[in-house]
């Protein structure tokens, strides 16, 4: 990345900055290539696209990896099935912990890297490091000695907490490789770099399909390991993913390829700014994993072929959140620096042009979902009509609700990159526990409105967010919070 987020610091020359920033400005002798961000001389737009097609590129990637995974898991029973879902459920609740640590480490690192204050940077990328492994130690330990209560707590039958613990052994300790990597991830993003992630977000899932595909079944000559073989493919990946971020980082000419030279002690005011950033984010995890839980318990009532339409429906739109996950990360970036930089008109400018692309692409993705929903749902479950119909039915109500989605994604991104944090805590929250939940109960419970009033009640939680985070990113106040 470049002017001025990828310099080399011994050869930085001054040059104006925006008139407002108070600060003067760095940046390179020569030009940067079209492939890195530059604040002073790159449109917002060329900027935004930068960040965001290596993020959509590695998410759609991610999306596609998941669905095999799970259809290989299948393979090996119900049970597996059913483990491992549980497994991923409990696991979210520690990311929760640790949404903290990514969020403020991707807001801050933006901040410092817009202002040129690469040292301080690397500091924060160090800071966050200490944090994160420390958590995922944590959740190794808890999860090895609690896997079998945690399952049974969610209600697993014994056959499924037999194959859950194996395959939870190996989740856990995937943690610690992933919440250290996820941490290179975020500052690297920060800094205006997404297709180093890119790299090794497809590296990470190619080896886990692989390490999938001959332990579960057994294929090649290795053992055949069912669900456990599952696990081990995990962690094996997410180590790789380690090791080449690590690697990769210090060979790059990002700005923070010499984070390893200075000092790890723990320094209270570089992990005070990423917790001010990233408390609230963790939070707001955890308030809406609490409402997740309670909607789901809602919806699995309605019986297994109303569940199954849920889970399938969920899985397909997925694909189109990818496009508002990604250009909602790169708003983080692009805020957190132009803001660091002394520019916020162009920091409110890439967080509106953000929601205008999202909010488009989006939309057309619901086109596609609304007409061509019974096709695709088939191809998920093509012999139970009863779960075709729903399905179906789902995808429609959620299909209308995609450019409501694509805001929600992109505003509640620049904000975090703006150290707002507490407000998207605050909206986020009120309306997943206010709408989702309240109008679940009435529309389910109430008016036995079926799966229908469950995603009804989805699409009111989605539309009252948007309005609301369309409120607080239009009175500008977060261009004035310091990080």
């Amino acid at each position: 990345m470049n002017g001025p987020s990828d310099l080399n610091p011994e050869a930085q020359t001054a040059v104006d900055a925006p008139e407002d920033s108070g600060r003067v400005a760095v940046a390179p002798g020569p030009r940067p290539g079209r492939r890195t961000i530059d604040l002073a001389a790159h449109t917002v737009e060329q900027n935004l696209w930068i960040l965001a097609g290596p993020l959509i590129a590695e998410r759609l990637l991610r999306s596609i990896v998941d669905a095999v995974d799970m259809a290989m898991v299948g393979r090996v029973g119900a049970a597996s099935v059913a483990a491992v879902g549980l497994s991923n459920q409990i696991s979210m609740i520690a990311m929760s912990f640790f949404d903290a640590i990514r969020v403020g480490t991707m807001a801050v690192v933006a901040r410092r890297i817009g202002a040129g204050q690469y040292a301080e940077a690397q500091k924060t990328l160090r800071q966050s490091l200490l944090i994160a492994a420390a958590i995922g130690a944590t959740s190794f330990l808890v999860f090895s000695v609690y896997a079998g209560g945690s399952l049974r707590l969610m209600g697993a039958e014994e056959d499924v907490v037999a194959q859950g613990v194996r395959y939870f052994w190996w989740k856990g300790l995937s943690l610690l490789f992933e919440y250290v990597t996820m941490t290179f991830a975020a500052s690297l993003r920060g800094a205006g770099d997404s297709r180093l992630p890119m790299y090794v977000g497809v590296a990470v899932n190619l080896v886990n399909v692989a390490g999938n595909y001959v332990l579960i079944g057994g294929n090649c000559g290795f053992p055949r390991m069912g669900t456990e073989g599952a696990g081990v493919a995990t962690a094996l990946a997410r180590l790789v993913g380690l090791l080449m971020i690590v690697f990769l980082t210090a060979r790059g000419t990002n700005p923070l390829r010499t984070w390893a030279r200075g000092s790890f002690r723990p320094d209270r005011e570089a992990l005070g700014a990423v917790l001010k950033v990233g408390l609230p984010a963790s939070g707001e995890r955890l308030i809406v994993r609490g409402a997740q839980i309670i909607y789901t318990r809602a919806v699995a009532g309605l019986g297994t072929n109303a569940y199954a339409a849920h889970q399938i429906a969920l899985r397909i739109e997925s694909f189109s959140l990818t496009v508002g996950f990604s250009f909602g990360a790169a708003t983080t970036a692009l805020v957190g620096q132009y803001l660091g930089f002394g520019d916020k008109e162009k920091s409110e400018e890439a967080a509106r042009k953000a929601a205008r692309a999202a909010t488009l692409a989006m939309g057309l993705a619901g086109v596609l979902l609304f007409f061509g929903a019974p096709s695709i749902v088939r191809m998920f479950i093509p012999d139970n009509e009863a779960v075709i119909l729903m399905g179906t039915s789902v995808l429609r109500i959620v299909a209308l609700a995609q450019p409501f989605m694509a805001i929600n994604r992109v505003l509640s991104g620049g904000l975090r990159g703006a150290g707002d944090t507490r407000w998207t805590m605050f909206i986020t929250g009120a309306s997943a526990w206010a709408v989702r939940v309240s109008l679940t109960y009435l529309f389910v419970m109430v008016l036995d409105l079926g799966l229908n009033g469950a995603w009804y009640a989805m699409v009111a939680d989605l539309v009252m967010r948007s309005a609301l985070l369309r409120w607080r990113f239009g009175t500008g106040k977060w261009k004035e919070i310091e990080v």
